[in-house]
């Protein structure tokens, strides 16, 4: 059984864990258990099932009562495979170090779990088991977002309709698409055969920030290791908290893997709040009210729905004004959000970032963003029902990016236009974060923005990335919890 363990697994879980992290795991392990000195494969599953899937979960478990993964079994393996038989109950220690692995674990560490938990086949796996892994990942951390994140529950979310695989898919593009073939975890795409090793989704996992986060999280929230109490947690990558918005008298197109793409692609700054500022559901297909609504607003996002059901728009890192000529600067991007999901940043050919005009005979009258008059990457016209988005052989010369659109002329189902960041007082500070500020004062002080901004923020800010969604994705560092709780928090 997994009965007494090596010392030198005694050592390696010592320096895993700290003191206050082990009587931690204690804790974690008896309330699996109920107490007793080991648990089964049917009290892990019943502990794990409010955050993760069924077959997830028993991989998992399956994972944790194995021996340690190959490039740790080395000055491992004799003293401690042989403790713990498959088919038999995981006591304390044997559950320690596995628990080490997945949640303190380095990248090399998160690919070989992420192998085993996609697939039964030992040291790779395909593309649509990842799908299905990533897919499932996300729909997790959905959940304990929905528990315990005061942002998430800010908002009120389109459904999801196959947004989660849609990301998964794009989260995996660089690597399952360089044979130009799409994937599905679900089958409904044409699946590919090759197999993944280790070293395929190490890389992937090291450019691949926002899943390699959200699967950290998704550990922690699986067995209820927090460092704070669940509803003083800052997660990350965060969804931004919706503020001045009443649901009751609309509803957004956004669902929740859209806001979590859209939140991370933009500087870690803007990511903690939106306030909805048009949506023609509510104030009418008019461009008088888009402009009334979105003049010196700031950052925002226009998000379009059109009559085929894509999804698409644009980031504009400055506030609209009317301006007979092209304004906004290079941290401005179209992207993509369904069918599929990608960013898509300046070329550095031109710099007709954005462009807004009305009523002005000789020009054309509208909002666009990118390529060039009467050939916009993305155009509303004034008629507002009605817009464009084209690119020639090589895409949109100011981002890069493809037809947008499902046709190049479409037709608008619905608009929005969102502001992001911190709304700006009167006298000119901004207001504070209350998720930020919560956690700021458990750490005994606050802090200004620039003090929260690490180096490597502030290198990420003046990044320029032209590639697809992976290569956009942006670093944050997980936030460092403060005072930890000694006793068993049950979430859900």
């Amino acid at each position: 059984m997994g009965g007494s363990e090596s010392k030198s697994t005694d050592v390696k879980h010592e320096l895993l864990f700290d003191e206050e992290e082990k009587s931690r795991v204690s804790s974690v392990f008896a309330s699996i258990s109920h107490g007793k000195k080991s648990f089964n494969k049917e009290q892990f599953l019943h502990f794990t099932s409010t955050v993760l899937d069924t077959f997830t979960s028993s991989r998992m478990y399956d994972l944790i009562e194995g021996p340690l993964p190959p490039h740790r079994q080395q000055h491992h393996q004799r003293r401690h495979a042989h403790h713990q038989h498959r088919g038999h109950e995981i006591q304390l220690q044997h559950f320690a170090s596995h628990l080490g692995l997945l949640l303190k674990g380095n990248i090399t560490d998160l690919a070989h779990s992420c192998i085993f938990l996609a697939s039964t086949t030992p040291d790779s796996v395909s593309g649509p088991n990842l799908v299905k892994l990533v897919t499932n990942v996300l729909t997790s951390y959905e959940r304990v977002l929905h528990a315990h994140c005061t942002a998430y529950q800010s908002w009120m979310f389109a459904a999801s309709k196959g947004s989660h695989d849609n990301l998964a898919n794009s989260l995996l593009k660089d690597l399952l698409h360089s044979d130009g073939r799409s994937v599905s975890g679900t089958g409904e795409k044409e699946e590919t055969s090759k197999m993944f090793d280790v070293s395929d989704i190490e890389q992937w996992l090291s450019r691949s920030s926002l899943f390699t986060q959200v699967l950290r999280q998704v550990f922690d929230g699986a067995f209820q290791f927090y460092h704070v109490e669940p509803q003083e947690m800052v997660f990350a990558p965060k969804v931004p908290h919706v503020r001045d918005t009443n649901w009751s008298q609309c509803r957004t197109v956004l669902d929740f893997p859209t806001v979590l793409f859209l939140n991370f692609s933009v500087p870690p700054l803007l990511q903690t709040q939106w306030k909805l500022l048009f949506n023609s559901t509510l104030h009418g297909a008019s461009f008088s009210q888009l402009l009334q609504r979105v003049r010196g607003k700031g950052p925002t996002y226009l998000i379009v729905k059109d009559k085929n059901g894509n999804v698409f728009g644009g980031f504009a890192s400055i506030p609209w004004e009317i301006n007979p000529k092209f304004t906004g600067d290079s941290s401005c991007f179209l992207f993509k959000a369904c069918p599929d999901y990608s960013i898509y940043r300046p070329t550095g050919y031109n710099e007709n970032f954005m462009y807004l005009n009305h009523r002005v005979q000789t020009l054309p009258n509208g909002l666009g963003m990118g390529g060039q008059l009467e050939y916009f990457g993305l155009w509303i016209d004034q008629e507002f029902d009605i817009g464009h988005s084209k690119a020639g052989a090589k895409g949109c010369t100011t981002y890069g990016s493809p037809q947008l659109s499902g046709d190049a002329e479409f037709q608008v189902d619905c608009l929005e236009v969102w502001a992001i960041g911190k709304e700006k007082r009167k006298d000119g500070e901004e207001d504070e974060d209350e998720e930020e500020d919560t956690a700021d004062n458990a750490k005994g002080g606050e802090k200004s923005i620039l003090d929260k901004m690490s180096s490597e923020d502030k290198a990420i800010l003046e990044m320029v990335d032209r590639g697809t969604i992976s290569d956009a994705m942006r670093e944050e560092p997980i936030v460092e919890e403060t005072a930890a709780h000694k006793s068993i928090i049950s979430p859900f």
